[in-house]
C-alpha cells in the first residue's frame, strides 16, 4: 500500500495538476476595435435642414418664379438620390466591415477552440498513458502474486501426488500378496485335481494308446496306397511321352517323306518346265521365223515388252511421271497410283498431272537397313510388354466386335465381311480359325477398355496371343512356346491409347509415293528364268522411311503404307477363273520362296509376311473380293501345311479386281495372282527383334 501511495504522489498528481485547468485560462479572446459612429446620419440631418429653410423661404417669398423653384426642386432631387446613392454604398462597405470581422472573430474563436481541444486530447492522452502505466506495474505485481501462490499449490500438490502414489503402492503391494496367496491356493487345488483325474485316466490312457496306433496303421497304409497311384500315374505319363515321340517321330518320317516327294515333284516341275520352257522357245522360234506371235494358250502368258517403259523402269529416280510395268497394258507399279487412277472424278491424263506435280518436291531417301528406316521415331525407347501381363475375364464364347462409324456391311460370307467404307468395298475376316486349325483349345478373355484377349493352345505347349480392341484391330500378337519365351508378331500399343471409332487411311497424309529404285529391285516374279535370291530381297528394308509402327489393318487398308516395302508376285500360281484352288504341282513352284521365309524366321521367329489375293476385273466387285481373300488363304495354308511357316507369321488379305496388273477389263490370267511382302518394320519396332 505503501509503494501506491508514494506511485500516486510522484507520477498521477503533477499529471492530473496539468490536466485539470478551468477552461477560462486556455481560452484567448481576441481584442476587437471599437468601430466609431458613422457621421452619415450628421450630413444627412443637415442637408434636410436647408431644404427646410429653402422651403420655408419659397413659401415666404411666394413671388420667385416657379420655373426656377421646379429647377432647384429637380436639382434638390438629384442631389437627394446622389445622396442616397452614396449613402448605400457606405452601408453596404460598412456592413461588408463588419461581415469580415465577424468572420475573422468566428475564425479565432474555431482557432481557440480546436486548441483547447488538442490541449484536452493531449492532457487525456498523458493522463491515459499514466494511468496505463499504473495499471500495469499493478498488473505485474498482481501477476507475481499469483505465480507465487501458483508455485505453492504446485508444490503442495506434488507432495499430495507422491502420498498417493506412497499409498497406492502399499495399497498394490498388499493386492499382489493377496493375489498370490490365492493363486498358490488354486494351483494346490488344481494340482490335486489332476493327480485325481489322472489316477482316474490311467486305465483310458492305454485304449487311447491303442486307438492312436491303429490309426498311424490305416495311415501307413494308404501311404503306400497313394504311392503306388503315383507311380501308376507316372508310369502312365512315360508311356504317354514315349507315345508323344513316337507320333513326333512319325511326323517327322511323314514331313521328311512329303519333302521328299516335294523334291521329287519339284525335279519333275522343273524337268516339265524345262521342256515347256524349250517347247516356248521352239515355238517363239517358229513364230518368228512365220513371222507371228506365239500361241499364249500353251502355258503361262507372256506379255510383250515395252522399250520407253523399260528405259524408265530401270532408272525410276529420273522422273516424276506415274511408272507403269515394262511391258504392254502394264498398269502401274505401286498400288498408290492404282487407286489414284481408280478414281472417277476426274480423268486419268489429269489426275496423274496432279500427281506428277506433286512428286517435284519429294525427296526421298532409301534406307539402308530396317533400323535405318525407323530412325527420327521412338522405336528404339519402346518398353515391351507382355501379351498375357494382365488377368482376363474367360467368356464362353467368341466375341463380337463393334462397328466403326461410317463403315456399312453389305455381306456376311463364312467369317468374312464385306463392307461399304469412303465409297468404296473392302473385305474383312477374322484369321482365328486359320490360325486355330491345329489348336487343342481356343478360348477369349475380356480385359479393360473394351479389349479382347484370344488364346491358341497348340498340342505341343505353345500359345498364340492376341489382344485387340474393340473394334477387332490387332493391338499385339505374339506367340509363347513351352518355356515361356515369347516372340511378337505386332506391337501397336497406341491403338488402344488411341481407339478412334472412324478409320483414317494414314497415308492420306502423305506425299505421293516416289519410287527411286529400278523395278526389277522392287517387285519380282516367280516365273523369272534367272536364279533370284529370295531371302535376300524378302530381307531388304523398305524403299522409304517409316513415319511411325502402324497397325496391322493401316497396313491391310492403306496402299500408301503398303507400298513402303518391296513385294514378290506369284505368277507361277495361275488360278482359274473363279476358282482358289491350287494344285500340288503349282504349290511347288512356292518352295524357294517359302525357304528363304524360312530362313528369315530362324533369324527372327517374330517376322510378318502379308499375302495379298488379287482377280481379274471380271465379275462383281463383292465376289471379286471374296474370292481374292480365299486365294491369299489358300496360299497361307500351303506356306503352312507343306513348308511348315507358322501361321501366327502370316496375314492375309484380299484385294479383289483393286490393283490390276495387267489394265484391262477382259479375263486375264495374269491379274488372278497373289503376292508377298515382308511387312515386319511396319508393324513393330525393330528394337525388339534385336
Amino acid at each position: 500500500m505503501a509503494k501506491r501511495t508514494t506511485l500516486l504522489a510522484t507520477v498521477a498528481l503533477p499529471i492530473f495538476s496539468l490536466v485539470w485547468q478551468p477552461v477560462e485560462a486556455a481560452m484567448v479572446r481576441p481584442v476587437l476595435p471599437q468601430v466609431e459612429k458613422s457621421d452619415v446620419t450628421t450630413v444627412q440631418s443637415e442637408e434636410e435642414e436647408i431644404i427646410r429653410k429653402k422651403r420655408n423661404r419659397e413659401e415666404q417669398g411666394g413671388g420667385q418664379n416657379k420655373r426656377e423653384r421646379n429647377r432647384e426642386a429637380e436639382q434638390q432631387q438629384d442631389n437627394r438620390q446622389e445622396r442616397r446613392k452614396k449613402q448605400r454604398e457606405a452601408e453596404g462597405d460598412q456592413q461588408q466591415q463588419e461581415n469580415r470581422q465577424e468572420r475573422r472573430k468566428k475564425q479565432r474563436e474555431a482557432e481557440g477552440d480546436q486548441q483547447q481541444q488538442e490541449n484536452r486530447q493531449e492532457r487525456r492522452k498523458k493522463q491515459r498513458e499514466a494511468e496505463g502505466d499504473l495499471q500495469q506495474q499493478e498488473n505485474r505485481q498482481e501477476r507475481r502474486k499469483k505465480q507465487r501462490e501458483a508455485e505453492a499449490d504446485q508444490q503442495q500438490q506434488q507432495e499430495n501426488r507422491q502420498e498417493r502414489r506412497k499409498k497406492q503402492r502399499e495399497a498394490e503391494a498388499d493386492q499382489q500378496q493377496q493375489e498370490n496367496r490365492q493363486e498358490r491356493r488354486k494351483k494346490q487345488r488344481e494340482a490335486e485335481a489332476d493327480q485325481q483325474q489322472q489316477e482316474q485316466n490311467q486305465g483310458t490312457w492305454r485304449a487311447e494308446d491303442r486307438k492312436d496306433q491303429r490309426e498311424r496303421e490305416a495311415d501307413r497304409q494308404k501311404q503306400e496306397n497313394t504311392q503306388k497311384t503315383r507311380e501308376e500315374r507316372r508310369q502312365k505319363q512315360r508311356d504317354a511321352e514315349a507315345d508323344q515321340q513316337r507320333q513326333d517321330a512319325d511326323q517327322q518320317r511323314a514331313r521328311e517323306e512329303r519333302r521328299k516327294k516335294q523334291r521329287e515333284a519339284e525335279a519333275n516341275q522343273k524337268q516339265d518346265d524345262q521342256k515347256a520352257r524349250q517347247e516356248r522357245r521352239e515355238k517363239q522360234r517358229e513364230a518368228e521365223r512365220e513371222g507371228k506371235r506365239p500361241d499364249e494358250t500353251a502355258g503361262r502368258p507372256r506379255r510383250e515388252r515395252d522399250k520407253d517403259r523399260e528405259r524408265i523402269a530401270r532408272d525410276p529416280s529420273g522422273t516424276t511421271d506415274t511408272i507403269e510395268l515394262p511391258f504392254t497394258d502394264g498398269a502401274a507399279v505401286l498400288d498408290s497410283d492404282k487407286d489414284w487412277d481408280n478414281r472417277r472424278d476426274r480423268s486419268r491424263d489429269e489426275l496423274r498431272r496432279e500427281r506428277k506435280e506433286k512428286r517435284r518436291d519429294v525427296r526421298v531417301r532409301v534406307p539402308e537397313s530396317d533400323r535405318d528406316a525407323q530412325v527420327g521415331w521412338e522405336g528404339d525407347r519402346v518398353r515391351y510388354e507382355s501379351g498375357d501381363r494382365e488377368r482376363g475375364e474367360r467368356r464362353d464364347r467368341r466375341p463380337r466386335y463393334d462397328d466403326r462409324d461410317g463403315w456399312r456391311v453389305e455381306r456376311e460370307i463364312d467369317d468374312r465381311t464385306v463392307i461399304n467404307f469412303d465409297g468404296g468395298i473392302i473385305v474383312r475376316s477374322d484369321d482365328g480359325r486359320r490360325l486355330s486349325r491345329r489348336a487343342t483349345e481356343t478360348y477369349y478373355e475380356d480385359l479393360p477398355n473394351g479389349r479382347i484377349r484370344e488364346v491358341i493352345v497348340r498340342p505341343n505347349g505353345d500359345r498364340v496371343v492376341t489382344i485387340r480392341n474393340r473394334y477387332g484391330d490387332i493391338i499385339q500378337r505374339s506367340r509363347i512356346d513351352g518355356g515361356g519365351r515369347e516372340y511378337v508378331m505386332y506391337y501397336a500399343p497406341e491403338i488402344d491409347r488411341d481407339s478412334r471409332p472412324t478409320f483414317v487411311d494414314p497415308g492420306e497424309r502423305l506425299p505421293p509415293m516416289r519410287l527411286t529404285i529400278p523395278v526389277d529391285e522392287y517387285i519380282i516374279d516367280t516365273s523369272a528364268e534367272d536364279d533370284t535370291d529370295y531371302r535376300a530381297f524378302l530381307d531388304r528394308p523398305p524403299v522409304e522411311p517409316v513415319e511411325r509402327v502402324y497397325s496391322l489393318d493401316e497396313v491391310k487398308y492403306s496402299a500408301r503404307i503398303r507400298d513402303k516395302v518391296r513385294r514378290i508376285d506369284l505368277d507361277t500360281i495361275t488360278f482359274a477363273t473363279g476358282s482358289a484352288d491350287i494344285s500340288m504341282n503349282q504349290a511347288s513352284t512356292l518352295k524357294r520362296v517359302a525357304d528363304a521365309m524360312n530362313e528369315i524366321l530362324d533369324k527372327d521367329p517374330g517376322e510378318t509376311f502379308l499375302i495379298e489375293g488379287h482377280t481379274d476385273a471380271v465379275g462383281s466387285d463383292e465376289s471379286n473380293l471374296v474370292l481374292s481373300d480365299e486365294r491369299a488363304e489358300a496360299v497361307a495354308n500351303i506356306l503352312t501345311d507343306v513348308y511348315d511357316i507358322a501361321p501366327e507369321n502370316l496375314a492375309t488379305q484380299g484385294y479383289g479386281e483393286r490393283f490390276l496388273k495387267i489394265d484391262t477389263d477382259a479375263s486375264e490370267q495374269l491379274n488372278r495372282r497373289v503376292t508377298i511382302r515382308r511387312v515386319t518394320p511396319l508393324v513393330k519396332p525393330v528394337a525388339m527383334a534385336e
